[in-house]
């Protein structure tokens, strides 16, 4: 058996205290930097007469530094003005790549006339390409504040949720086709997913426990997806507060389209939002909430309400197999894809423990 590698979460905790005033300080000498560079951009920019810029627009408003390796900068078109715009420097290959699908994917969504009533709700590409080796992305800014801090605070509006999944419904609802999945779509849906959970539980802890669970679910999904009549379209694929912008009224729109994907399951963006609401909510890891939330359905009176109109208008069924394959299916999702993305996770005890292993287990209930 494979030695996992140990975490604290107090430690973990205590690592990032101590690490905080420096990275703030790195930050703030970068963001500096980047400020001048964005500045002689959208000078050239506006010379050339780019990016609908007016001369001596680019005001930078504020900046950051993603987590994913993004510079993230609100320009307005005076020091006292409203964002306008919103430069991108990606500083990885991984961050280029991510910024450039975005720009991709928003410019064929709004190609598609089926969704002319969704375009406010999306960043209209503006200018790209590369300035002094640096590659740069300018679109324009939506208006709102990310709800993740209003979630986490709990002074999210109450109508937040009900708000973001009828916005997202219309992509969905637009875009959809229904088709009767056969084996071939099954391996796309869940196949390669499935693969990566068996390749990796080799060197998990219990292995053939785990291994038992996870052929359960995998008969699980082909005995009520095989055979199913469902919609398939475009989803957000990571529609999660913090890419939903909120402001009085309702919402200002949706950023960060780099993980959108065609051919897939609306529902998958549904519960997504509502699993990571809940779990901002109650300071939880997902697979924890999938397990405690998602799958023995504990939603309350408008949870519930809102679930029911969003089964009838995707014509899912209303059954609790259903709702039990779609939930697991949603979770193989979730964890493929982030042991793919942070192999570090694949021998992390703690994000196995809370994340894989306690919603395999409930598998084996």
């Amino acid at each position: 058996m494979a030695t996992l590698q140990l975490r604290s979460p107090d430690l973990q905790r205590l690592l990032r205290r101590v690490q905080r005033p420096w990275l703030r300080y790195v930050e703030q000498r970068a963001l500096g930097r980047y400020t001048l560079l964005a500045g002689r951009l959208l000078e050239q920019l506006a010379r050339d007469g780019q990016a609908e810029l007016p001369s001596g627009a680019g005001h930078v408003a504020s900046g950051l530094i993603t987590r994913s390796d993004v510079v993230v900068l609100l320009l307005a078109d005076s020091p006292a003005g409203a964002p306008a715009r919103v430069l991108k420097l990606p500083l990885t290959p991984d961050a280029e790549r991510s910024t450039t699908l975005h720009r991709q994917v928003v410019a064929s969504l709004q190609a598609m006339p089926m969704l002319r009533s969704f375009y406010s709700l999306m960043p209209r590409p503006l200018a790209w390409g590369t300035f002094e080796g640096q590659s740069y992305y300018l679109e324009t800014a939506l208006a709102g504040e990310a709800a993740s801090d209003l979630v986490r605070r709990g002074t999210a509006p109450a109508s937040f949720k009900h708000d973001a999944v009828r916005a997202i419904r219309q992509l969905h609802l637009g875009t959809a086709q229904r088709r009767v999945i056969d084996a071939a779509a099954f391996g796309r849906l869940a196949g390669d997913d499935l693969a990566t959970l068996y390749q990796h539980s080799e060197r998990w802890p219990s292995a053939t426990l785990v291994r038992d669970a996870l052929q359960s679910l995998e008969a699980l999904l082909r005995r009520r997806l095989i055979g199913a009549d469902l919609p398939f379209g475009w989803i957000h694929g990571d529609y999660w507060p913090g890419n939903i912008l909120t402001q009085p009224g309702g919402l200002g729109g949706i950023i960060d389209w780099d993980r959108a994907l065609p051919n897939q399951l609306p529902l998958l963006d549904i519960v997504h939002l509502l699993a990571y609401v809940r779990k901002m909510q109650q300071h939880t890891e997902l697979g924890e909430e999938i397990v405690n939330y998602l799958l023995p359905a504990a939603f309350d009176q408008a949870e519930r309400a809102l679930l029911d109109e969003t089964l009838g208008y995707y014509g899912l069924p209303d059954d609790p197999e259903f709702w039990r394959a779609a939930i697991y299916l949603y979770w193989l999702r979730f964890a493929a894809a982030n042991l793919a993305r942070y192999p570090r996770l694949q021998n992390d005890t703690f994000w196995l423990s809370k994340n894989v292993l306690t919603v395999l287990k409930r598998n084996l209930i």
